[in-house]
């Protein structure tokens, strides 16, 4: 009876668990057929390796050409969609703002920090083009608000005599 010896080749082992290691990081995408980083593949529950075939580039590519092929029935269901759930919307982002005011009035003062610059000059174009409407808007904000003008007046008055 022949013996089968078997030898241990620690560098044979070694590379076997590089080659494991490495096609578990990449993967193929069966689009465009190029081995790619896994982080490149969306996540996917019912895949077993729990990716998507198909790389995030080439779903971006496939729904981009299938919105401009649909584009008419997609903005069409968008409405529709919009219209029937209005009220839910409405309520949702209410919600939304009563339970993150303090963020959103922080992200708010920082963008308006961040583009203080542009937001008067478009605030200027608009009132050189429009000088008649913005005077007019002027007068009937006086007109309807007489008492707090005066009220405004008496206590500047008071404050620096």
């Amino acid at each position: 009876m022949d013996k089968v010896v078997v030898t241990w080749d620690y560098k044979s082992q070694k590379l076997e668990d590089r080659k494991s290691k490495i096609t578990r990081c990449f993967k193929t995408c069966l689009r465009c057929r190029v081995i790619k980083p896994i982080y490149q593949f969306s996540k996917d529950k019912r895949n077993t390796n729990g990716r998507t075939s198909v790389c995030k580039k080439c779903r971006i590519i496939e729904y981009l050409k299938y919105y401009q092929e649909n584009r008419d029935r997609i903005l069409i269901m968008h409405k529709k969609y919009q219209d029937d759930h209005k009220g839910i919307r409405t309520r949702y982002y209410q919600d939304y703002q009563e339970k993150n005011r303090e963020k959103l009035q922080k992200l708010a003062s920082e963008w308006y920090q961040a583009n203080k610059e542009a937001i008067k000059k478009r605030n200027l174009e608009y009132y050189n083009a429009n000088k008649e409407i913005c005077n007019k808007r002027k007068e009937l904000w006086r007109e309807n608000n007489k008492e707090k003008i005066k009220k405004y007046n008496r206590e500047y008055r008071r404050t620096h005599k």
